[in-house]
């Protein structure tokens, strides 16, 4: 809402603001802009391995579990305040041991994981939820590895397997970021991912969808945005 103040003012009310308009050619107008309203809300996050969680462009939380133990399934509660219209970014990751992309190297388990995550986020006061993970949501891959899926069987990945890496977009998480050449995030079901531990002990919104990029073995670091009006 603006205000203009003006001396020997008529009031006017138009589209939502408060005018005082002046009668008198020497009034002095002075501008006051109300700040957006600051809501709470809670993010339940679960992710296969690692997630950061984004509002508004800033960091609001992250997995506290590090991405290099094995087998973290962990879920995280995160509470935060922000302003709507809200833009909610993740950066998810799946466990690479190196840049070839593989798990367990030189183990009899050498393999290609797989990636995955799921998110709900809800206002804290209203208990609503206003948005969670799904197709509606936009991806766009960093790191894919392997791009030759058949290393996985190599004696040395880390130097037969090949990789790609792109840079990270500048603003990406923030409103204003125009994501129009981003794809849809791809849904996968629990049994796709291999759901366990963390996930099973959140009440997941029949809404919450698990998600990543196209490819859940071989990209191995997506980014997730979505916006919210109200």
């Amino acid at each position: 809402m603006k205000i203009i103040l003006a001396s020997f003012a008529a009031m006017v009310v138009t589209s939502g603001a408060l005018t005082l308009s002046s009668q008198t050619s020497s009034a002095h107008a002075v501008t006051i802009t109300a700040k957006p309203k600051q809501i709470e809300f809670i993010a339940d996050v679960w992710a296969d391995n690692w997630f950061a969680l984004y509002a508004n462009g800033k960091l609001v939380g992250e997995d506290s579990v590090p991405i290099t133990t094995e087998r973290s399934f962990n879920a995280e509660t995160i509470k935060f305040t922000a302003t709507y219209p809200l833009t909610i970014g993740l950066v998810a990751k799946d466990f690479t041991q190196d840049a070839s992309g593989l798990e367990y190297i030189g183990s009899p388990r050498q393999q290609i994981g797989d990636g995955g995550i799921v998110a709900q986020i809800k206002e804290v006061k209203s208990g609503k939820v206003v948005t969670a993970t799904s197709s509606t949501w936009k991806s766009f891959t960093i790191n894919t590895a392997p791009l030759n899926p058949t290393c996985v069987t190599s004696s040395k990945p880390s130097t037969d397997c090949q990789s790609s890496t792109l840079n990270v977009p500048t603003g990406w998480n923030t409103a204003s970021f125009k994501d129009a050449s981003w794809k849809s995030a791809t849904q996968y079901s629990p049994q796709d991912v291999g759901v366990k531990d963390g996930y099973l002990t959140i009440n997941w919104s029949p809404s919450a969808k698990l998600v990543w990029s196209s490819d859940l073995k071989l990209d191995n670091t997506v980014l997730l945005r979505t916006k919210v009006s109200k």
